[in-house]
């Protein structure tokens, strides 16, 4: 009689439950995907087949206590469970290979492999019952084994090998964890295999499933940041692999990112609880739209979807599919939604990167954004990127080579019928001598980090020329902060250090900001302005009249001067409309006592309305363009000779 050790298989029982344990409380909180399902499906066919294997041993040591049938059913469930579960790990792993490779024939023919191979085994189990070539119970009901007992070992030999020519043929798509999976399971099932072979006593056929389940789950399972948490689909870090395997792997790829626009209103109104679920929902959709496709997250709210690239004609049905579903209306119970977004179209070449294809991809979306449409990479798009990159690599180059120059344009104050101020610009040209406009850098400066250094050029610059005096008359300068310097907690104590190197007072200097940095956070906002004042520095309101530009804001932080933006100005005087509403902010403005600046004026009749309206100061091209020092010095000069 056999003496049967289990120590092995109670040892894999409790690691397969407390793996089991382990994916069950990490899955409450992440959707299932099929691999996910799968995976747990190898457990749970794991376990069944250790309890099989474990009450076999019992059964058989025990033949009294049973009758021959249970016993033969037991076992004969056994043989069946473990062909079962080889099967099933060999499929999951079949997959995880495949997983980023379109063409699935190589899948396909994988199932059907190990279909004929569990088949065989199968026949050979309902055989053995007849002619127990497997195992048969003797005339005083002890277990023997049969001639081709050990059949069941070639089993997962032969699904290994299977599973290793599949993985050098796509090794190129394979991700790296399938990769350390196929380095380590090799050596794992032959060790296993080849100890029971010499020593059968000691039962390992649970060993083989429990270390199987334990380097799929810690090679993927616990890689948690490859997941979205809220909608189960894979993330930007996900997106950036798959695009870094199709193309080495050199699969023609299709690419559609989604941006929702409307979202926020719908967590207004319904509150977070419904916009999470509709992320959800819409998240599901997208992964379910296409038998091929994979969906992604790769921002809070912007999804890509990847499908195989067949022809154009393809590309745009699949485009108008992704289009209709999302103009449909979503409903969650009793909720029904309208999302409003755009779309970004782009097709991956095998010439590029990962990370030039999410460039591309990000730089589309973003004029789509613009737009409220879909936008299709292309050619041009291309160019104006390259553009894009020629520009940012020109603005660092000549911050560090100080080329970038402040002009001034001098503010005409009503009152005096001269001029005593000037607000501070800066101003950049090319290699070959070309001027940049300002509306090209600046927002380069602001998307790429580059405008905090160039906030403070100007700063030093401004400081330098008011030290100098060489401007007669010019009693003060105003400048824009950017963002980056507003939220800089320290950036009061900076102004000083220049304010004392450069010996001036705090009211040779203006502080211009646009309400942008207001709503980014009022309660930091207005302790940031409190400190500026407290330091005894003037704060102007740029840029009045666009964008979010409200009363409140006025009421609510400490502005000593507004400046109208130049969009109120263009329709004056020539409408009564916009003549009437200069006149009721000027007039509102004052009795808070704040002074006013009207921008853009650029004709003598729309001076002199402003002028008659009570604006106190007016700066445009009709009293002075912007000008570099040595003009401004002259204008000031001729300024003081016209008025002695």
């Amino acid at each position: 009689m056999i003496r049967w050790s289990l120590i092995a298989e109670f040892f894999s029982l409790l690691i397969i439950t407390i793996i089991f344990l382990r994916y069950y409380g990490y899955e409450r909180h992440v959707a299932f995907t099929e691999n996910r399902k799968l995976f747990l499906l190898c457990l749970v066919s794991s376990f069944i087949s250790i309890l099989l294997d474990i009450c076999g041993v019992f059964t058989t040591t025990y033949p009294s206590c049973v009758p021959l049938w249970l016993n033969l059913l037991i076992n004969s469930s056994y043989f069946l469970a473990m062909v079962f579960t080889c099967s099933l790990f060999a499929y999951f792993i079949f997959r995880l290979i495949l997983e980023h490779v379109y063409d699935k024939h190589c899948l396909h023919q994988a199932v059907r492999t190990l279909a004929c191979l569990t088949a065989v085994y199968t026949l050979f189990v309902l055989v053995n019952l007849f002619t127990g070539v497997l195992f048969f119970f003797d005339e005083n009901g002890l277990y023997c084994r049969g001639p081709l007992n050990q059949l069941g070992f070639a089993l997962p030999v032969i699904e290994l090998g299977l599973l290793t020519a599949c993985y050098l043929r796509n090794r190129a798509s394979v991700s790296k964890p399938v990769i350390a999976v196929m380095q380590s399971l090799p050596p794992i099932v032959l060790v296993v295999v080849l100890f029971q072979v010499f020593y059968p006593e000691v039962l390992l056929n649970g060993a083989l499933c429990s270390l199987t389940s334990l380097l799929l789950f810690i090679s993927f399972q616990t890689h948690i940041n490859d997941r979205d948490a809220l909608t189960g689909l894979r993330n930007r870090s996900n997106f950036l692999t798959e695009l870094s395997l199709r193309i080495t792997s050199r699969q023609p790829l299709h690419i559609i990112a989604v941006s929702l626009h409307s979202l926020s209103d719908i967590n207004m109104q319904y509150g977070h609880t419904v916009g999470d679920a509709l992320l959800y929902e819409i998240a599901q959709e997208l992964d379910r739209l296409f038998p091929q496709g994979r969906a992604f997250r790769i921002s809070s709210l912007t999804f890509a979807l990847t499908l195989p690239w067949e022809s154009q004609d393809q590309s745009d049905a699949c485009l108008d599919i992704v289009r209709r579903r999302l103009r449909d209306p979503w409903i969650l119970g009793e909720i029904r939604c309208q999302l409003s977004c755009c779309m970004a179209d782009l097709r991956c070449d095998e010439e590029e990167t990962a990370d030039r294809i999410m460039e591309y991809l990000e730089y589309t979306l973003g004029l789509a954004k613009q737009e409220h449409t879909l936008v299709r990479f292309d050619a041009e798009i291309r160019h104006r990127l390259e553009q894009k990159h020629a520009m940012i690599a020109i603005m660092r180059k000549s911050i560090q080579e100080r080329r970038f120059r402040v002009w001034y344009q001098p503010l005409y104050c009503c009152q005096a019928g001269t001029f005593h101020s000037a607000e501070a610009l800066l101003r950049l040209s090319d290699y070959d001598g070309n001027s940049i406009s300002p509306n090209v850098f600046i927002p380069l400066a602001e998307e790429t980090g580059m405008i905090g250094d160039l906030t403070w050029i100007v700063l030093e610059e401004v400081c330098r020329l008011l030290r100098s005096g060489a401007v007669p008359g010019l009693q003060s300068v105003s400048l824009n902060l950017s963002m980056q310097q507003l939220l800089d907690p320290h950036l009061t104590e900076r102004i000083q250090q220049y304010l004392t190197q450069y010996q001036l007072r705090p009211e040779q200097l203006k502080i211009e900001i646009t309400e942008r940095f207001l709503l980014h956070d009022a309660e930091y906002a207005r302790s940031q302005l409190e400190s500026l004042t407290g330091a005894g520095l003037e704060i102007y309101m740029d840029d009045f009249g666009t964008g979010y530009s409200n009363l409140s804001s006025v009421l609510n932080f400490p502005f000593s001067c507004i400046k109208f933006d130049r969009s109120l100005m263009l329709h004056v005087p020539e409408d009564p409309q916009a003549v009437r509403m200069l006149q009721t902010l000027t007039a509102l403005f004052h009795d808070m006592d704040k002074r006013l600046v009207a921008e853009g004026v650029e004709d003598a009749e729309q001076a002199a309305y402003i002028k008659d309206a009570g604006v106190d100061i007016i700066q445009g091209f009709y009293y002075a363009k912007p000008m570099p020092q040595d003009q401004l010095a002259a204008f000031f000069a001729e300024q003081q000779e016209a008025q002695t």
